[in-house]
């Protein structure tokens, strides 16, 4: 079940009233003289530094509105790796290969798609041992191989970390966590969003001395996709007994930005 909670933030970026002049001109604004007006009233709103001007021929107001959910993510995306050591370069490269193919033989028993596995890293580098009289020399090598593992649940991460471990891993590298419901929540955020410009319009319309009309036009914001799980594959295993990695996704937010621009009467 996913876990809303619900936060709203409204900020005022720009509220202006326009001239009957901006009509078919897009979003850019024709600026007018102060002598062009017989009725200009300006109206701040200390809070946020913001201000509404209102002139003879305008007729709108604009809003810039945030809103934002917090969700408990609940899935996962694993990068761990295999690191191997030998003195020859090629016996080094076997063994990682090997240990590697353990890991991944493992994920495959634990239910986890061949699609969801990539190897995301490979390196081979020379060790070196320092000689006071021939200098920096060459005493091994080390294979590296780091594997990414995706489409995993939060309640099974732990056990498949654990498990990986006694399989061969022996780098663990990052953790990434995502939503999904991120849509409902991201839907919900937005709409949120909207309701916050409509009251803050609503005040600075009647502090200016009107009334609000209608929504002339809404857009959407920069939306921060981080969070987002697309992929309906998951795993599905009975975890085996012994101590599990533990593994806290914590909360995380999902916002909405818009830009709501209303008529005034």
């Amino acid at each position: 079940m996913r876990k809303f909670k619900t936060t709203v933030f409204a900020g005022l970026a720009a509220l202006t009233l326009t001239s009957a002049l901006l009509t078919g001109c897009g979003d850019q604004s024709v600026p007018v003289a102060a002598g062009q007006s017989k009725d200009i009233a300006n109206v701040s709103a200390p809070e946020n530094g913001s201000q509404i001007t209102v002139t003879e021929n305008g007729n709108t107001v604009t809003v810039s509105a945030v809103g934002k959910v917090s969700v408990v993510p609940d899935m996962a995306e694993i990068s761990f790796g295999i690191s191997t050591e030998d003195t020859d370069v090629k016996s080094a490269q076997s063994k990682n290969s090997q240990d590697t193919q353990k890991v991944i033989d493992k994920l495959k028993e634990l239910g986890i798609d061949e699609s969801s596995i990539k190897t995301s890293y490979y390196d081979i580098y020379p060790q070196y041992d320092y000689d006071a009289d021939g200098g920096n020399q060459i005493s091994g090598y080390n294979v590296s191989t780091t594997l990414t593992v995706s489409d995993l649940k939060i309640s099974d991460a732990g056990n498949i970390i654990s498990q990986c471990v006694d399989a061969g891993i022996n780098n663990m590298n990052n953790i990434s966590y995502f939503c999904s419901t991120y849509d409902d929540a991201y839907n919900e955020a937005l709409t949120e969003a909207v309701k916050a410009a409509d009251k803050k319009a609503e005040i600075l319309a009647e502090a200016s001395g009107k009334t609000l009309g209608g929504t002339k036009s809404i857009t959407e914001g920069y939306q921060n996709t981080t969070y987002e799980y697309r992929n309906t594959k998951s795993a599905s295993f009975e975890a085996a007994a012994g101590t599990d990695a533990v593994i806290m996704p914590g909360e995380t937010d999902v916002e909405a930005n818009v830009t709501v621009t209303y008529t005034l009467n």
